[in-house]
């Protein structure tokens, strides 16, 4: 009978640890859990209480915005902007008496009007002076980083803080020819609140694909041109913490590099876009900066919103089909 209460009292004894120590991980899971989401919450506050009345911001000025509404265009509504600035389409400036970096608005001294917040050790977020959307902000590399270098775990570390805090999406525009403007390695974030239902315009086609479950990687057969897509399930903000967010990181970088693998584009010797939702990665190869000569196309334009200078333009995209114009500034298959 000794023996056997013995035993009882050590088998109790185990199952007291070992649900301390679940107990424990727990709590370590949901403090860290409670860290982050405290931190994103008071950058969201941020980013919103900067914006508004903020003089170093300039909106472009948008004669019109519609909507298209296509049988041609399989259901999906595109958004046209007839932006009327003169600003619209240009590089980014900010005033500054001392340029000691020759690129321009993410230089130290020039930043400092649009700055937000520090997002690591090595981004920070700004604001986008000329913007055509509230809350486009940039997520920039503190120090000069080459823009046409590959993208990394760092800059998905930075990207996901701005996703989960904007509830937003990310893109990159990796040049002149997919519609970049700076030197400066930066990525770029604007809420999904921008769209209409706050849903992304091509989201519709990407939940019509069937999902098979051998690969996360698919294309939609709208977009004929050279181009791919990875899945992500669940999706990539959901339960963001400081214990994962930098797996999360690492994971969107080996999505990233597998992308630029399945496209011959492990070198970048090719222009691109890349654009990054919650569920799901996009890469498009460029060849082209303008559809037509006419209309500037980046990454946001392949989400299904387009914005042109004039009537004319829109004219030109209504009567092209919006998928033509896209197709004639990429590769085809």
């Amino acid at each position: 009978m000794a023996e056997s209460s013995g035993l009882l009292k050590k088998v109790a004894i185990g199952f007291g640890a070992a649900a301390i120590a679940v107990c424990t991980a727990v709590v370590a899971v949901k403090l860290s859990y409670n860290k982050l989401y405290d931190e994103l919450s008071k950058l969201r506050r941020k980013i919103k209480s900067g914006w508004q009345g903020n003089p170093a911001l300039e909106p472009l000025k948008v004669r019109s915005e519609i909507t298209l509404f296509l049988p041609k265009c399989h259901k999906i509504q595109f958004y046209v902007k007839i932006v009327t600035s003169k600003n619209f389409g240009n590089p980014q400036k900010v005033d500054s008496n001392e340029i000691e970096d020759r690129y321009g608005p993410f230089a130290k001294e020039n930043c400092k009007p649009i700055f937000i917040a520090n997002l690591s050790e090595t981004h920070c977020l700004l604001y986008n002076k000329f913007h055509l959307v509230p809350y486009h902000v940039i997520i920039v590399t503190k120090e000069f980083v080459k823009k046409n270098t590959p993208l990394n775990a760092d800059d998905f570390f930075a990207s996901l803080k701005v996703m989960k805090a904007l509830h937003g999406l990310v893109f990159f525009n990796s040049g002149p020819k997919s519609g970049g403007s700076q030197e400066h390695k930066n990525l770029q974030s604007i809420p999904y609140s921008c769209y209409l239902y706050h849903s992304i315009p091509i989201d519709i086609l990407i939940d019509s694909q069937p999902i098979d479950e051998s690969t996360p990687y698919f294309t939609l057969p709208q977009f004929n041109f050279k181009h791919i897509f990875y899945r992500f399930t669940p999706n990539v903000t959901k339960d963001l913490s400081y214990g994962n967010i930098k797996e999360r990181a690492k994971l969107l970088e080996d999505a990233y590099k597998k992308c630029l693998k399945r496209l011959d584009n492990e070198d970048l010797s090719i222009a691109y876009n890349m654009v990054l939702a919650k569920n799901w990665m996009f890469i498009v190869l460029r060849k082209e900066g303008m559809a037509m000569n006419k209309i500037k196309i980046n990454a946001v334009a392949f989400t299904g919103s387009f914005a042109v200078r004039s009537e004319e333009d829109y004219q030109f995209i209504l009567t092209q089909d919006p998928f033509n114009i896209l197709a004639q500034v990429a590769f085809p298959n």
